[in-house]
């Protein structure tokens, strides 16, 4: 799922939402963190809205990042670290992650560093990648205070990336078929996040409350960009500074109290979050002339108005055992949010050219109420065993961008390309139903599960009737149906034979499908079949072995909804193989090597991210790369 269908958050905090093509570009994405700096992350592969909320339909990405308590544990006694030095030849990377934390079991500081520079992505084809260099910083510095009734966590988190990309692949020297001799394109991506929880003491508890959480933050989104065009036609050199910002501010409380009755037991579990957003882009350009006499011009093309986004969101959960049904676990849950964008008039976005093509003004949205109910229930087998059933509702607001943006590319043909907002958007629902079995066991596991979800006022880029443009818009285009089923198994193989002690191996599968009902045309957005294997071993626990395939199988014509311009891709088959060695109790060394067939392919999320370019995600010089590995060494202390 895309399109802002997936919520990913930090210690509770949601990341920024995608820009698609605001700014006249391919947006910034969601990635505004270094996997680095995490110390777990939690996924939810369905709707969870009932919990977390807009843009939970598809499920969440939940990463809490290192702490004092995740280096030192619950007692935040004494000292830990360590450092890892890795290189990635794919891209001549280097990177470097530092972790420390020092504690007296009252206060506690901890901090994780990376920071990672490199090249390109060297793909597997004929056709290099456009020369690109990078650089990144990340940091998380946390400090805690244990109290007698509360728990006071700080935390600043910044991140910084920096990218300068030589775009190869548009320039030439011919006036009459190429647009610039030379491109430069630099970026440049930043967060800071500030917060402060506080936790209700472990071996406190309140009348009403046995678990409880006040987390306030303010956190701050940007990227920027400036392009420049050395042009063989009239224009000597153009220059594009293009910037996207989002200013959040929220507060979230949670609260959980275990409730013990003559027959039935409930842990209950309630909060609210309440979000600010200020969502704004900038788009400003600059040209001088080959004819001397003309003088320079700058104009400011702001693409979308500028926007305020709040976000108000309560939930209550909870997880009920009957003592006469000791096997079976119900845990109901209901969420309601309400969801406002107000936008400001901005004499930029008003004399923009498209705007007035379209005669476009913005203006607020405000939905009602939305309330997401969920239902969980859990049959317990015994040994490690359970059967479940869930449902969750989701939703999905529309984006600033959405309601109140534009895009127009320059034509590539007669034809120019313009995609338009559309204030009339109603917020996306789903309702997705799941049924399935887990088994943790003592040799291995197994978990299979089918899923069928139903999406009412699917949101999706539609192209509308023009004799003279290629225009298209974001509409609810109705219903939407995807069904499919997932299924994993891992096992020790020492259970069997004795001669197989150490050696360990694994299945897992996912399949999907999706149409939209009015029409019954494919869902494009619909992953391909995947399935990976594994054969591991460790040798008591001094050295280890895993050698893995994925397959994805091709997305054919006949998958893909006719009218959308997307590209067949071929499937693929790829090998990869890794290894480690635990060199003392200070050192240990990791290596690998991926696609060890050196396999020719397109992954299908890539390939269908053109921002307006969709044809030329599959030229050859997007292929992921071929054979390539990486060499990592690390010291605890």
């Amino acid at each position: 799922m895309e399109g802002n269908r997936i919520s990913i958050s930090l210690d509770g905090i949601r990341q920024p939402q995608e820009f698609f093509v605001a700014g006249g570009m391919a947006g910034p994405g969601r990635v505004y963190f270094d996997p680095a700096t995490l110390s777990q992350l939690e996924l939810y592969k369905s709707a969870s809205s009932s919990l977390y909320g807009n843009e939970s339909m598809g499920g969440s990405l939940n990463g809490r990042t290192v702490s004092p308590i995740a280096l030192l544990g619950e007692e935040i006694l004494g000292s830990a670290g360590s450092n890892e030095l890795t290189y990635t030849s794919v891209n001549r990377s280097f990177g470097n992650r530092l972790t420390a934390g020092q504690g007296n079991g009252i206060w506690a500081v901890s901090a994780v560093y990376s920071y990672r520079e490199g090249h390109e992505r060297i793909n597997n084809s004929s056709i290099p990648s456009d020369p690109q260099e990078f650089d990144s910083h990340a940091l998380v510095f946390k400090t805690l205070r244990k109290g007698n009734l509360l728990d006071m966590e700080g935390t600043i988190d910044l991140f910084d990336q920096y990218t300068f990309t030589d775009v190869n692949s548009i320039e030439g020297a011919d006036p009459m078929n190429d647009v610039a001799s030379y491109v430069g394109h630099k970026s440049n991506r930043e967060r800071q996040r500030f917060s402060l929880e506080a936790k209700l003491s472990t071996e406190e508890e309140l009348d009403f409350a046995d678990e409880l959480s006040v987390l306030a933050y303010v956190q701050e989104s940007a990227q920027s960009s400036v392009n420049s065009q050395n042009r063989l036609d009239h224009i000597e050199n153009r220059l594009r500074k293009i910037s996207f910002q989002t200013d959040l501010l929220g507060l979230n409380l949670k609260i959980s109290k275990f409730l013990e009755l003559d027959e039935s037991s409930h842990r209950i579990e309630m909060g609210a979050d309440f979000a600010e957003s200020d969502i704004s882009t900038k788009y400003l350009q600059w040209e001088t002339f080959k004819d001397t006499t003309k003088d320079p011009s700058f104009s400011d093309k702001n693409s979308m108005a500028p926007s305020e986004a709040r976000e108000l969101g309560i939930y209550l959960q909870d997880e009920i055992e009957i003592e006469s049904l000791p096997e079976w676990v119900f845990t109901p849950s209901l969420r309601m949010d309400k969801y406002k964008v107000t936008p400001t008039i901005d004499k930029a976005f008003m004399d923009n050219p498209s705007r007035k093509k379209f005669r476009f003004n913005p203006v607020d949205y405000e939905n009602d109420p939305v309330f997401s109910p969920g239902l969980s229930i859990i049959r317990k087998m015994g040994a490690g065993t359970n059967l479940y059933a869930t449902y969750n509702r989701g939703i999905r607001n529309p984006s600033a961008e959405e309601l109140n943006g534009f895009f127009e590319h320059p034509a590539t043909g007669d034809r120019p390309v313009i995609i338009r907002p559309n204030p009339e958007l109603r917020e996306e629902i789903s309702d997705s139903f799941e049924v399935g079995a887990q088994a943790k066991l003592k040799s291995g596991s197994l978990m299979f599960a089918f899923f069928k979800n139903f999406y009412d006022d699917f949101i999706n880029l539609e192209e509308q009737a023009d004799p003279n443009l290629d225009v298209f818009t974001n509409q609810n285009v109705g219903k939407v149906r995807i069904h499919g089923f997932e299924m994993a198994l891992e096992r020790k193989l020492g259970d069997w034979l004795d001669a197989l002690n150490g050696f360990g191996a694994g299945f897992s599968t996912s399949w999907s499908r999706g149409k939209k009902d009015e029409n019954a045309e494919p869902l494009n957005t619909i992953e391909p079949w995947q399935a990976v294997f594994f054969f591991d071993y460790e040798f008591e626990k001094e050295w280890g072995t895993r050698i893995t395939g994925t397959h994805r199988s091709a997305k054919k014509t006949e998958d893909l909804d006719s009218t959308s311009g997307d590209v067949p891709i071929a499937g693929s088959l790829v090998v990869d193989w890794v290894g480690w060695l635990q060199i003392n109790e200070t050192f240990q060394l990791r290596a690998g090597l991926n696609n060890l067939t050196d396999e020719q392919y397109f992954l299908w999320s890539s390939a269908r991210r053109g921002g307006g370019h969709v044809a030329s995600s599959t030229e050859e010089r997007n292929m992921q790369p071929g054979i390539h590995g990486f060499l990592s060494l690390r010291a605890s202390f």
